[in-house]
């Protein structure tokens, strides 16, 4: 991530109104609608928002999910945990995977919003990125713990698969200060972000292509099929055929080859 902005995208919907769980991912999040409103659904609460900040996923929630609808063009940005809390000056602590209302925490976005409004979709990315560098570089230096995002980073790379310990010497902690640590800065401790990371590197592997769930499993590290669609069920609170379902073959912008079904991911 060059200066803590990861990946900026544009999509706009086609076709009748659909879910759409949003990915599980060791960064926040800055999404725009140019158009209506954004429906976010986190745990037992629906809200509309015309931008939204999100942070870590909580244990015990599933991904947030959004309703898209035709003609609402977004914009996507992909950030890092410290690049947000300077844009916002919220700490991480406090900004879930829900999220909080962006044009609150932001109030120079609505403007930029119009910018991006009145350009051709080939452009927006570009423009997106150089506005969110113009107004990191005028931010103060983030209140992060070095630590908590040094163990994010170890445990990204891994796919998740670095035992807590190992993450702990990697970071010169030991265990018990890194889940402290990490439980402070961010809201969460290093295993539950290692089981995120994991299921990341799955959803990847399934957009690669792959025979079928029980091979991304084996592959992903996870102990068979079913410990996946358990992970699958309480990280993103639906099955791994139902995803596919919901995403189709046009997986983030691009047509994939689709794993196939299995009995065991009902």
């Amino acid at each position: 991530m060059a200066a803590g902005i990861g990946a900026v995208a544009v999509s706009e919907h086609t076709g009748p109104p659909r879910l759409h769980r949003a990915l599980p991912l060791l960064s926040c999040r800055l999404v725009v609608s140019l158009g209506t409103p954004i429906e976010v659904r986190y745990g037992d609460q629906a809200r509309r928002v015309q931008a939204v900040v999100t942070g870590m996923m909580r244990p015990g929630t599933g991904t947030p999910a959004l309703t898209l609808r035709p003609q609402q063009p977004m914009v996507y940005v992909e950030l890092s945990p410290a690049a947000t809390q300077r844009l916002t000056g919220v700490p991480l602590g406090e900004v879930d995977a829900g999220g909080l209302d962006a044009n609150d925490l932001l109030p120079w976005l609505g403007l930029v919003s119009e910018e991006l409004a009145d350009l051709p979709a080939g452009e927006r990315v570009t423009l997106m990125r150089r506005r969110l560098l113009d107004h990191l570089a005028r931010a103060g230096r983030p209140d992060v713990s070095p630590y908590a995002v040094e163990a994010l980073r170890v445990i990204r790379v891994g796919n998740g698969r670095i035992p807590v310990e190992d993450v702990a010497r990697q970071v010169h902690l030991s265990p018990r200060r890194l889940r402290q640590v990490m439980g402070s800065a961010v809201g969460i401790g290093p295993k539950f972000a290692s089981r995120v990371a994991r299921l990341t590197a799955t959803l990847r592997r399934a957009g690669e292509g792959a025979g079928s769930w029980a091979d991304i499993a084996a592959e992903c590290a996870y102990h068979d099929q079913s410990h996946l669609v358990r992970d699958f069920q309480d990280l993103m609170r639906t099955t791994p055929s139902a995803w596919l379902a919901e995403e189709g073959r046009n997986l983030q912008g691009e047509s994939r080859t689709l794993p196939r079904r299995s009995s065991h991911d009902q």
